[in-house]
Order: structure tokens, then C-alpha cells, then sequence
């Protein structure tokens, strides 16, 4: 079956920005707001408009929207000649899709396609192992037949240990898809009105970015094509002008589980302090330590702890006395 298999095989190169590749299967976990699916479109626009992709082919299948969303968005899609579909209209329905892309594989169809899945939990239940291996393994028939699949999901509620954003749902998903990616909301330290989206890679079998970021506008009053116009990609060198939501985490819960940790006695040290502060709130250890340092002093009322040095160097925490001369 040689001749077939070469026949119906897609060359693996960039489709959507340079981390979705044609030809496979991409999953893009990140949180609501931050601005996966105005990413998602603005790539397929481009991709339209750089000839990567016949716009009849391109099928965006949007079940996660408001009625004035979905009029926004297909507005965009009809008039790039794409395709846009949506349960309860035309006689569509969620449960028929893993039906349709087997339909689409069995005649031929597949090949050239790409697919947009916004959300992939409105097709499958991410959280039942059987259900989601099931459309899992349609997805992976699907783009063996020469087809391209982009699945959009939501992270969990509850971060990792470091504070990053972790992925929901089983791991069939993460283990069948080709490529994964989770993203991160960021916000400009120079503009207030200008948003970011990180998205970094979890899993990759073709020569993909370790991240990709784009910038879009948030100032308030911007109707919905003017806030996709303006989405670009953040070079990698300018990432620095940009903080994620864990870079920005608030100081006092931090503040506060590291004055019970010194008062319940901790002796371990600046790192395995911070680490164990950063896995109970939830924030990186980065956040962690910045905090730790930044309250560590002399100084009532501008500091809460100091140190002195223990065995091998270890810096072993104290509160310092708030009252200052005189009170």
C-alpha cells in the first residue's frame, strides 16, 4: 500500500503561525479570556490569505460562543470564503462530529482539510478515559488521512505545583494528538491597553517552537475585527515586556504562608522554603523567592524576616520585631 499511503500522506510544514503543522494533530489547552480562539482565527485568516490553505477547506467548528459571538465570527469566515459550522444550526449537532470526520475519511475527503475544534469538550468528555480515547483515535484516523486537526481546550482550575497552567482532562488526549501546547494570558508592562498570549510546548513530533506569543489590543470600546486585526506575533526577544498571571501573583497569601511555615519552626532553607510556600499557593517558585527576598530585612514594617546563616550556609529565616524605637 505504498502507493497509497504516499498518495494520501501531507508534507509536515507550518499551517497556523509556525507552531500548528499541517498533517497533524494539535491540541491548545489555556484558560477562558485568554485569547485562544481571537489567535485561532486570526491564524486561519493568514494562512487563507498566504494561499497555505483552499479557505473552502478550512472548518471552523465553533460550539463554544454567544449568539452575537458566532455572528461576529462567521461574518469573518464567510467573508474569507471559509467554512464555520455550529450546533443547532443547519441541523448540526455535537455528537455527530466524530461521524462526519469518519464519513470525510472513508470518501476521500480528508486530505487538505484542517479542522477547528472550539472546545473540544463540547465533542467528547475530556474526563472519561474510554469517551475521549474514542475521539482520539478518530482524530488520529483523520489526519492519517491527510487532514489537519486543532482542538481547543480549557487548563484546570488549579495549577501546577511551579504555578504554571495545567492541562484538563485524562491523558489520552496529550498521549494520541501529535503536538500539545498550553498557554498562558500575559499583559504589557509598558501598555496597559495591550494583551498577550503565550503558548508553550508540551509535546511536539515535528520541529515545533518551544514557544510562540501574540499580542492583541484590549483597550475597552474595540469591536471584534478591529481586536483580531490587531493580534501580531511577540518576538521572542520582547517577551521580557510581558508578564504572565504568575509573574503577577499577589504578595500577601504568599507573605502570609511564609510567616506560618517560619513560625512553625522551618530550618530548611531559602529554596526548599520557597518551594514548599510556591506549591501551597499555587504560584511559581520564582514568585516565590521574589517574595521572600523582597520582605527580608532589618527593617520593621518594610521587612517581616531576616536570617542568619546555619550548617553548609543555609540561610535559617526569623520574623523580625514590627515595633520600631519608641512606639
Amino acid at each position: 500500500m505504498a502507493d497509497e499511503l504516499e498518495a494520501r500522506a501531507t508534507e509536515t510544514k507550518p499551517l497556523l503561525g509556525k507552531f500548528v503543522m499541517q498533517g497533524q494533530a494539535t491540541k491548545i489547552y489555556a484558560a477562558p479570556n485568554t485569547g485562544k480562539t481571537l489567535v485561532a482565527i486570526k491564524l486561519c485568516l493568514n494562512a487563507i490569505d498566504a494561499g497555505l490553505i483552499d479557505p473552502n477547506k478550512l472548518y471552523y467548528v465553533n460550539a463554544d460562543d454567544s449568539s452575537q459571538g458566532l455572528a461576529e465570527k462567521l461574518r469573518l469566515m464567510d467573508d474569507a470564503g471559509a467554512n464555520m459550522l455550529a450546533p443547532g444550526f443547519k441541523g448540526f449537532r455535537s455528537d455527530q462530529l466524530a461521524v462526519i470526520l469518519t464519513q470525510m475519511i472513508d470518501e476521500g475527503l480528508a486530505s487538505g482539510t484542517c479542522v477547528v475544534l472550539d472546545t473540544m469538550k463540547k465533542f467528547t468528555d475530556l474526563m472519561d478515559k474510554k469517551r475521549s480515547s474514542e475521539f482520539a483515535q478518530v482524530c488520529r484516523q483523520y489526519v492519517m488521512a491527510g487532514g489537519t486537526i486543532v482542538a481547543l481546550g480549557h487548563t484546570a482550575k488549579n495549577p501546577n505545583a511551579d504555578g504554571s497552567p495545567r492541562y484538563q482532562g485524562t491523558t489520552d488526549i496529550l498521549e494520541d494528538f501529535d503536538a500539545v501546547y498550553v498557554g498562558q494570558p500575559m499583559t504589557s508592562k509598558r501598555n496597559p491597553d495591550l494583551r498577550g498570549a503565550r503558548f508553550s510546548k508540551m509535546k511536539c513530533r515535528a520541529d515545533s517552537p518551544e514557544t510562540v506569543a501574540y499580542a492583541y489590543t484590549a483597550k475597552p470600546g474595540v469591536s471584534y475585527p478591529e481586536k483580531l486585526a490587531s493580534v501580531l506575533p511577540i518576538d521572542p526577544d520582547d517577551l521580557d515586556d510581558y508578564a504572565t498571571e504568575s509573574d503577577q501573583v499577589s504578595d500577601p497569601p504568599i507573605m502570609e504562608a511564609i510567616v506560618r511555615r517560619i513560625r512553625a519552626g522551618c530550618m530548611d532553607g531559602k529554596m526548599v522554603l520557597a518551594k514548599a510556600v510556591a506549591k501551597e499557593c499555587g504560584v511559581s517558585h520564582r514568585a516565590a523567592i521574589e517574595v521572600l527576598e523582597r520582605y527580608t530585612g532589618g527593617v520593621p514594617r518594610a521587612h517581616l524576616w531576616n536570617f542568619q546563616k546555619g550548617p553548609r550556609g543555609i540561610r535559617i529565616y526569623r520574623l523580625i520585631d514590627q515595633r520600631k524605637p519608641g512606639d
